[in-house]
C-alpha cells in the first residue's frame, strides 16, 4: 500500500533524491518547504509563525507519513516559538539542536502521521559497516579513525556537533554550530599554517538524538572539501550516517583517493 507522504524540505541535494525515491516507490507526495527551494518549483517557506498552516496542510493532505529532509538552521526566535508551541519546558530554555528536534517530532506527531527518517524512504542512502568508497582504509589510520569517531560521539553528547578531525593520535578540531564545511575549511587553514599529518574526519549521530531527523550526512561536496584540506579518510557511523548522491560520492572519493569507511559506534 502506497504512503501519503509529506516531505518537509530543508536545504541540500538530499531533498530531490528523497522526493524521487518516494515517487518511484509509488508514494503520493506533498513537499512543504522549510527553506527557500525555487529549484524544486516551490514558492516561499513555512516558519514558526506559519506553523499552524503547515500542520493544516499536512492534515488536509491526509498524510500517513511525514519526514524532515535537508539542512535547517533554527533561529533563536524559532527555538523559543517552537518550545512555546510544543509546551516543552520553560519559555526560552531550549538548549540545543537535539531538544529542538525532539520538540519538532512532538509537533509532527500532532498530525497523526507517522514520523519517519529519509532512510526508510530511500534505504540505499544509509551508510553500511566496512569499506564504502575510495581506496581501502590504511591500517595505520585505524587508531585515528576510532579516536575520531569516539570524539564525534563525545561532542555530540554535549550537543555541540556531529564531526571531528583527528591526526597523529590527537584531536585537531571539532565541529561547532557553523557545521562540517566550516570545520573542514578551518583545518584547511591549519594546513596552510604548516599542519603536516595524515588526517581523518569522522561523522556520527549525537547519542541522544532521534534517528528520524538530522542524521549526519556526507556527499560529493564533503569529498571535494576534504580533498582541499588533504584529509586522507572519512569515517562515518555505520547505520547512523547517510550518503547523498551515492554514485557521485563514490566517483568523487575514487578521484580524490579518500577512503570512506563505516564503523559501528557501539564498538568504540
Amino acid at each position: 500500500m502506497s504512503r501519503r507522504l509529506t516531505i518537509l524540505a530543508g536545504a541540500g541535494a538530499l531533498v530531490p533524491e528523497v522526493i524521487e525515491g518516494a515517487r518511484a516507490a509509488g508514494d503520493q507526495v506533498q513537499v512543504l518547504p522549510l527553506v527557500e527551494r525555487p529549484d524544486l518549483g516551490l514558492e516561499g517557506r513555512f516558519t514558526m509563525k506559519t506553523l499552524p498552516r503547515l500542520l493544516w496542510k499536512i492534515a488536509a493532505f491526509r498524510s500517513t507519513h511525514v519526514t524532515m529532509v535537508g539542512g535547517l538552521r533554527a533561529s533563536h526566535a524559532d527555538r523559543v516559538a517552537l518550545q512555546r508551541f510544543s509546551g516543552m519546558g520553560r519559555s526560552g530554555g531550549l538548549s540545543g539542536d537535539v531538544t529542538v528536534l525532539r520538540a519538532a517530532e512532538k509537533i509532527l506527531a500532532m498530525t497523526g502521521a507517522k514520523v519517519v527518517g529519509a532512510e526508510s524512504i530511500v534505504p540505499s542512502i544509509l551508510a553500511a559497516e566496512g569499506q564504502i568508497a575510495g581506496p581501502a582504509l590504511p591500517p595505520r589510520l585505524r587508531a585515528d579513525a576510532e579516536l575520531a569517531l569516539r570524539t564525534a560521539r563525545a561532542i555530540g553528547a554535549l550537543d555541540i556537533g556531529q564531526a571531528a578531525i583527528v591526526g597523529g593520535g590527537r584531536v585537531v578540531a571539532v565541529e561547532d554550530i557553523a557545521g562540517t564545511d566550516a570545520l573542514i575549511a578551518r583545518v584547511a587553514g591549519y594546513r596552510d599554517e604548516g599542519l603536516d599529518s595524515d588526517l581523518v574526519l569522522a561523522k556520527a549521530l549525537k547519542p541522544h538524538q532521534a534517528r528520524v531527523v538530522d542524521r549526519p550526512a556526507i556527499g560529493p561536496d564533503t569529498i571535494r572539501n576534504a580533498a582541499r584540506a588533504r584529509i586522507a579518510a572519512i569515517i562515518v557511523e555505520a547505520e547512523g550516517a547517510i550518503i547523498i548522491d551515492r554514485a557521485g560520492f563514490e566517483a568523487a572519493a575514487n578521484e580524490a583517493g579518500i577512503s570512506v569507511f563505516g564503523l559501528r559506534a557501539d564498538e568504540y
